[in-house]
């Protein structure tokens, strides 16, 4: 039952991002906060489990996962979904989406395309500091960042 109430909350916020059409900007991102991070793109992704919180990963061509939790194979897509990971996911892939949210978050991605950070914390892009929105932000991976 918890797993599908995970599975629904996972399509929500997919609708309201970036769509595939859109992907634009290439660069390197870093975060770390707590909250909802989505990232849609071409590129390749190294997260940080810490032992809480949910990783829905959907479209990776490879993905690679180290350490203990949760691991769900999606039957029905090629999507993996995480949970209650502590360890390393690395995953990259075309037109690939990564939908993270919890009270940690960390990860570092590298391609094009966009992401979405809403709650509190900071990233860095291309040598750039960041904060998270805490009613979110759609941000470019080729943005520099408006410190606040």
């Amino acid at each position: 039952m918890v797993l599908i109430a995970v599975l629904v909350a996972l399509s929500l916020p997919l609708a309201s991002t970036a769509s595939a059409d859109e992907i634009s900007g290439t660069g390197t991102i870093w975060a770390k906060g707590a909250g909802l991070a989505i990232l849609r793109g071409d590129g390749e992704i190294e997260i940080e489990g810490h032992g809480v919180g949910v990783v829905w990963i959907k479209g990776a061509e490879t993905l690679e996962a180290s350490g203990k939790g949760h691991r769900w194979e999606v039957p029905s897509g090629n999507a993996t979904l995480f949970w209650g990971w502590s360890g390393t996911i690395q995953a990259s892939g075309q037109k690939i989406t990564v939908w993270m949210t919890g009270g940690l978050i960390e990860f570092t991605a590298s391609g094009t395309g966009r992401v979405y950070l809403r709650g509190h914390g900071r990233y860095e892009i291309n040598g750039h500091d960041g904060f998270w929105s805490p009613t979110g932000e759609v941000i470019r991976l080729d943005a520099v960042p408006v410190t606040q």
